[in-house]
């Protein structure tokens, strides 16, 4: 008689937020998903541990890992972040150290569709393929062998899906190349001299992550992209604006009510009214990301790129809120224009038959003017409440301490 094969524990660590839902839903599934790469018998834990970023606003998570299985006896630990994390100018999907059996993986290189399916295969493809494949699943605790400084780069296709590895074969055959590819940047690096931080990212380097997931090409920095927009969930923006709410409503009304306005819009044509409303959009995004501090700048140059990646996806959240805030009131205008508007006394002002298409164009011009009033509203908004809609948790932590950690060398720049 065979004794039953011994229980692996897998503790998850995951961000308030997105990433805590997403774990809640993994420890019902991730067992059988698990099972189906081996014959052990898989225990998903949510461990109760905060991720806390160090004073640079990267994330330690070997360290939190460490700690966690510490703790909790756990066999391997995974750490779910909304942080985004990059290796150079690639986004990186997952990593981790082996030897730790601990991985970690960013919510928003996984994109903004899918994002659960994407989630719930890395997790699988990181702790079957690196952290406990099926030969160490159930065996005693041992380090990797070939644990030890940052390693091969697996790459991606942004085009597939992340849990998904083709046969063994194929993949076996691209971490060959992989490992010959950094053997050769390993010997350029050496000819450089010491690198700096640009490979950090937001997500830090640490010295013993020795498996990196990651995408390549514009196809993956779009899709990361994409995912931290989604992370920042725009459409919480429109209830933080009440003010510019208001003054976007009384805008459009004054529209509605007052006759030579139906005479204008009518009389603008379709791309006129388009150019109207794209000027009004793009003026109220910029003063709203203006006027609330929202674009981000700084010192360092290590950080440029991931500061460009930051500062597009607050432009992308603040548009989509503000899209959202004029398809609302384009909605009531049109509403309040069929109701207050009789067509016989619409007729008689415009001097001809009305028809559908004038309450349309009347509402069309009110939301744009009301919108620009919008703009002008919204610098009574809180810019506290404004920048907590725009940013998820994580990246307004983030942002703090970069803000800290730039004043710090300010003050050493500056002359006693």
């Amino acid at each position: 008689m065979t004794d039953a094969p011994r229980t692996t524990v897998l503790d998850l660590v995951a961000d308030p937020g997105l990433p805590t839902e997403l774990a809640h839903r993994l420890v019902r599934d991730l067992p059988a998903a698990l099972g189906e790469h081996d014959d052990a018998r898989w225990e998903v834990r949510l461990a109760d541990e905060p991720i806390v970023l160090d004073e640079r606003g990267a994330l330690p998570a070997l360290d939190i890992g460490d700690r966690v299985r510490e703790q909790d006896g756990a066999d391997a630990v995974v750490l779910l972040t909304d942080l985004p994390r990059r290796s150079g100018a690639d986004p990186v999907v997952a990593d981790g150290g082996t030897g730790h059996r601990v991985g970690l993986v960013s919510l928003p290189a996984l994109g903004a569709i899918n994002q659960y399916r994407r989630c719930r295969d890395t997790v699988v493809r990181l702790v079957t393929g690196h952290l406990v494949p099926p030969d160490r699943a159930g065996a005693e605790e041992g380090g990797a062998p070939d644990a030890g400084r940052a390693g091969p780069l697996t790459r991606i296709d942004s085009g597939t899906r992340a849990g998904t590895d083709g046969d063994h074969g194929d993949q076996d055959r691209d971490q060959e190349r992989d490992r010959d590819r950094d053997d050769r940047a390993d010997g350029d690096a050496a000819r450089r001299g010491p690198a700096d931080d640009s490979d950090a990212g937001s997500g830090g380097v640490e010295d013993d992550i020795d498996v990196r997931l990651a995408l390549t090409g514009l196809r993956g920095r779009v899709r990361l992209l994409a995912g931290m927009v989604r992370a920042n969930r725009p459409w919480r923006l429109v209830p933080s604006l009440s003010p510019a709410i208001a003054a976007a409503a009384a805008g459009a009304a004054f529209g509605i009510f007052y006759s030579n306005i139906w005479q204008l819009a009518t009389a603008l044509g379709t791309a006129r009214q388009v150019t109207v409303m794209l000027i009004a959009l793009v003026g109220m995004t910029a003063w709203l990301i203006l006027d609330n501090r929202l674009w981000e700048s700084r010192r360092h140059r290590s950080l440029r790129e991931e500061m460009l990646l930051s500062n597009l996806s607050t432009v992308i959240t603040v548009a989509c809120g503000v899209l959202t805030m004029f398809a609302l009131l384009f909605v009531l205008a049109l509403v309040a224009a069929v109701l207050v508007i009789p067509p016989d006394y619409l007729s008689s002002t415009l001097m001809r038959e009305s028809g559908p298409d004038d309450w349309i164009m009347i509402a069309w011009l009110s939301t744009s003017m009301g919108t620009v009033a919008g703009a002008l509203g919204s610098g009574f908004a809180d810019d506290g409440a404004v920048r907590q809609a725009a940013y998820s948790r994580r990246e307004q932590e983030r942002r703090a301490r970069l803000d800290r950690a730039d004043d710090g060398d300010r003050g050493r720049d500056t002359p006693a």
